[in-house]
């Protein structure tokens, strides 16, 4: 009986003492942060917590959490174990704080040379029952490489009042100043005030009634050159030329002062094959080139540059090299005024390429071979491209060498029939109709046919050593 009610006793001494335990640690008092900052604190370890309203909306002070630690919503932590705070998310919007406008156009686009003048109409429609009062300014965004300038743009009325579900016209007057810098210009042309709440820092406020201006401040140019791109295939051991052609439609000559732009080499190694193509890419080095150039480009006349490329005997791969014109032609920029130069040089090949054929005694057989030169593969100069050509030989059965006979050759050319063609901005255009005798070669293809009569039974082996020739394909026909 005393055994029973001592273990009883000492039971209940032992829920007392952690009955006083749980209590003690329920008003361990959080500590404060450094200074009370008004925001959302959100309390982290369990989804049942129960706390104090003024813990979640703001002041920490005095407040007792059991066995928990609380953040703010910048993830700072003020009490508890280091865990993985809980981030607060942002809270969106409040439509209550805010009137969006439906504005017409939201966005406007201009294309301007300094001294211009343009003016354009903007609605601004309001929904819903209730007046609006607007207030219009220009906000030039921070982030624009080029800056509108103070009364650029005007926008009458200044300030007007909207009634409910009614409209408002606002002519906006865009006027570029004669001295101004060529560029692209951005603004927003701000009709209220009234602004998006952003989770994040901003650069400059978010408005919500706008309408966005993008200006283009431009000239037209005076000084035209072709061709932009030069892309060929070269020899090793030999030497090209190329020429960039200029015209100037001013009434001014025009300083020009063509040099090698960008860095001098580059190489990158590419896991290539090692024919036809080279075995590596990069930047042409600064001594292959040469560089010959006037001074200027004669007022209402054309000039020429020429550029002469030495390849090594070593060289191999694709190169590249920019060739900057220096145009002395404000509407001309720095990147508008470069010819981009891209040279294969490729080393033909000096083993032939083998194939093997069947074919029963007596049969009659022919091959055919033929390759394709495409305008746009190579640089078109002044000088006589070299034609293709094949050395074919068939190898019998027996293994006595038999020189084909030609049986036929064939040249197929596709010309366009073009007008007279005006160096312009993104290459050559047509000027009139003047100059209809003028063709232009698109593509060539060159083939040769072999024919063997009375065949040896068995298996023979054709090889092609071709000349001139990146590509080729071929046929070969058996029978009658």
């Amino acid at each position: 009986m005393f055994a029973k009610k001592k273990i009883v006793a000492s039971v209940a001494v032992l829920l007392a003492i952690l009955l006083v335990g749980t209590v003690i640690a329920s008003t361990i008092p959080v500590p404060a942060p450094i200074k009370d900052i008004p925001g959302a604190y959100q309390v982290a370890g369990s989804p049942d917590v129960s706390i104090e309203e003024r813990v979640v909306k703001g002041g920490l002070a005095g407040t007792s959490v059991k066995d928990y630690y609380i953040i703010r919503g910048d993830s700072t932590e003020t009490r508890g174990q280091p865990r993985v705070p809980i981030p607060v998310p942002p809270e969106g919007p409040d439509v209550s704080e805010y009137t969006e406008l439906r504005i017409s156009p939201s966005y406007e686009w201009l294309e301007m040379e300094p001294g211009d003048k343009r003016v354009f109409t903007v609605e601004v429609k309001h929904d819903k029952n209730k007046t609006v009062s607007t207030q219009v300014f220009i906000e030039s965004p921070p982030y624009s490489e080029y800056t509108i300038g103070q009364g650029w743009i005007t926008v009458k009325p200044e300030s007007a009042e909207i009634p409910g579900a009614g409209m408002q016209e606002y002519n906006v007057t865009v006027k570029i100043p004669v001295n101004a810098e060529l560029g692209h210009y951005n603004a927003q042309i701000v009709f209220t005030n009234d602004t998006w709440s952003m989770p994040y820092p901003e650069k400059f406020p978010a408005y919500v009634n706008t309408c966005e201006l993008s200006i283009n401040v431009w000239r037209p140019p005076v000084v035209f050159f072709w061709p932009r791109h030069i892309s060929d295939r070269v020899k090793a051991g030999k030497s090209y030329e190329y020429v960039i052609q200029l015209e100037n439609i001013g009434d001014t000559e025009i300083a020009i002062n063509p040099e090698i732009a960008g860095e001098e080499r580059r190489i990158i190694e590419l896991p290539l094959p090692p024919f036809p193509y080279g075995y590596e890419e990069g930047r042409m080095p600064e001594e292959w080139l040469t560089i010959e150039a006037p001074a200027c480009v004669p007022a209402n006349s054309t000039a020429t540059v020429t550029v002469t490329v030495a390849v090594p005997e070593d060289a191999s791969g694709w190169r590249d090299t920019k060739i900057n014109l220096n145009i002395d032609d404000p509407s001309i920029t720095e990147w508008d005024g470069i010819v981009y130069m891209n040279l294969e040089v490729w080393k033909p090949p000096t083993t032939p390429y083998s194939d093997e054929f069947s074919v029963k005694q007596g049969d009659t057989f022919s091959v055919m071979v033929s390759a394709h030169q495409h305008a746009y593969d190579r640089y078109s100069g002044t000088e006589e491209e070299e034609e293709p050509s094949f050395n074919t030989v068939l190898l019998a059965p027996n293994n006595v060498t038999v020189t084909p006979e030609s049986v036929k050759t064939v040249k197929k050319r596709e010309v366009s029939l073009g007008l007279g063609m005006k160096y312009g901005p993104w290459g050559p255009y047509p000027e009139d109709a003047a100059s209809e005798e003028q063709y232009h070669v698109m593509s060539t293809e060159y083939s040769k046919t072999y024919e063997v009569t009375n065949a040896t039974g068995g298996t023979w082996t054709l090889e092609i050593l071709p000349i001139n020739v990146q590509d080729f394909e071929y046929t070969v026909a058996i029978g009658e």
